[in-house]
């Protein structure tokens, strides 16, 4: 193991954040678990959106 983090670890580390921060949202806002979830998922989903097109996975860390 490295011992700094690789784009693909921060990008389920955000994943995970952000889905977690809407938890706690909802638990300390009158907002509903739905709701804050929801809200959650779109920063989530932007994380993904730019692991795969923006700096999408490359075979042996190769770059063109």
């Amino acid at each position: 193991m490295t011992g700094s983090p690789t784009m693909p670890d921060l990008v389920l580390a955000s994943i995970a954040l952000s889905m977690l921060l809407a938890s706690l949202g909802a638990v300390v806002t009158s907002l509903s678990f739905v709701t804050a979830l929801s809200a959650g998922s779109l920063p989530a989903t932007g994380s993904i959106g730019y692991a795969l097109f923006y700096n999408p996975p490359v075979p042996d860390g190769r770059r063109s």
